[in-house]
């Protein structure tokens, strides 16, 4: 493993004069050549086709060879990343009053490593904040205004742990106030899906819902 010179500067006290002798310099010329060959050791800096690193690179330590080694500036982690949570189904208002799984699709954007497999979105380890990209608002058998007695919805792990739940007030509007606006950690990668429970006065049984886009950001 090469030694970053710090500490082994050479001496100039036998090289700043003309009187000087070289065999008095001879040790502080081998210590020169030794702290240049611990630099060319600790940068290993491989040319690219065209004989030079490419522009922008910037410099990455490599543990494994004990050398800085340059890497692509536009593959460098800033370590925040989201994915945008599109609901393809509607959800619909239980005849029994319970709480009910979305049972539809999804469609993801963006690069955050969340994954879906039909009803379930499987999310990697770490802290999320949990934000809802607008408001729920009825598609079938429900007149405005709205009356929401209660709109519930929950991101649920696969222990059954509620990470996150919306908030909701009820409203006469045209649409009703609806969003999720926290955060959760999970320790690792973790199958979580959509549970919902919808009661609305001016609806009823069967009444259709859309619920908005998520924005799912992992801050660490």
């Amino acid at each position: 493993m090469p030694t970053w010179p710090k500490g082994t500067k050479a001496s100039t006290a036998n090289v700043d004069a003309g009187s000087d002798q070289i065999s008095s310099a001879r040790a502080d010329i081998k210590q020169n050549i030794d702290n240049v060959n611990d630099i060319i050791d600790t940068f290993d800096i491989q040319p690219d086709s065209a004989g030079q690193p490419a522009n922008g690179d910037l410099l990455q330590y490599d543990s494994a060879t004990t050398t800085w080694k340059p890497i692509a500036q536009d593959s460098i982690s800033s370590g925040a990343s989201a994915n945008i949570v599109v609901f393809d189904s509607t959800v619909s208002e239980d005849s029994a009053g319970g709480v009910t799984d979305y049972r539809g699709t999804y469609t993801l954007l963006g690069s955050g490593g969340i994954t879906t497999s039909t009803n379930t979105l499987t999310i990697p380890a770490g802290t999320y904040t949990h934000q809802s990209l607008g408001n729920l608002f009825p598609v079938t058998g429900v007149t405005s205004p709205y009356d929401s007695d209660e709109i519930i919805v929950n991101l649920v792990d696969n222990t059954g742990t509620i990470l996150t739940t919306s908030q909701r007030f009820k409203a006469r509007t045209t649409s009703i106030f609806f969003g999720f606006n926290a955060h959760f950690t999970l320790a690792s990668e973790t199958v979580c899906r959509i549970e919902n429970d919808l009661d609305d006065a001016q609806g009823g049984p069967g009444s259709a819902y859309q619920l908005p886009p998520m924005l799912l950001t992992k801050i660490s």
